[in-house]
């Protein structure tokens, strides 16, 4: 379990808990939730599920308490963000979109979206509040131990990260589409533009990726 907890300027606090093996809550998808949450609103176009079999987004059900909370927040609202993690505590005086960046990602990264199910592997060693180099070089490290896997199973590695080039792009459908909801969902910038943030650095690593391995490289001293 990892909670945030965000501290505003005002004292008042809100909090977050996160249980990284979650799995799909069938009971709360047959409930009644905001409209903007139901699977065909604005559904991502490769989105691979039924209406028939969900009711709702995945996504958009994890992240309707976040949003309810901070839906009439501004962006650079000021806040104190604290993420406690079985393992260490992390604390960052911030705007609130930042911290909200960090939630969004890991709460997306856990859902049950067939899309993301990639991170669910970088969301087991959660690093709130990354930059992009270090999303960077955890997110290739991350897929290459899958890789390594799958050898070890007979199967044939992606050295190349083709596959890893390939989900990012569809990162970036699903980022673009899942923007529609939270304009639907909010009244003030501060969910809308923690997406948007979200969506840089996704598209920070994605774009020219051998040209960004290519500075990594130097860490590692390979000729």
């Amino acid at each position: 379990m990892v909670i945030y907890r965000f501290t505003l300027g005002g004292g008042e606090t809100v909090q977050f808990a996160v249980n990284r093996r979650r799995s799909f809550d069938t009971q709360a998808d047959q409930a009644e939730h905001g409209l903007w949450t139901q699977l065909s609103f604005f559904q991502c176009t490769h989105c691979p599920l039924a209406p028939a079999q969900y009711r709702h987004c995945p996504v958009a059900l994890d992240l309707e308490p976040i949003t309810l909370e901070f839906k009439r927040v501004i962006s650079h609202t000021r806040v104190r963000v604290e993420v406690l993690a079985p393992e260490r505590v992390y604390v960052k005086d911030c705007d609130v979109q930042t911290g909200l960046r960090s939630l969004l990602g890991l709460v997306m990264a856990t859902s049950s979206c067939p899309i993301l199910t990639p991170f669910k592997g970088l969301a087991a060693s959660h690093l709130p509040f990354a930059t992009m180099e270090e999303t960077l070089f955890r997110t290739v490290g991350a897929y290459l131990l899958r890789q390594y896997f799958v050898y070890q199973a007979g199967g044939a590695p992606d050295l190349d990260l083709r596959g890893l080039d390939q989900f990012y792009q569809h990162l970036h459908i699903l980022n673009r589409c899942f923007c529609n909801r939270l304009v639907a969902a909010s009244e003030q910038d501060a969910n809308l533009n923690a997406l948007y943030s979200l969506l840089c650095v996704a598209e920070g690593v994605s774009f020219s990726l051998e040209e960004n391995l290519q500075e990594l490289r130097q860490i590692f001293q390979i000729a």
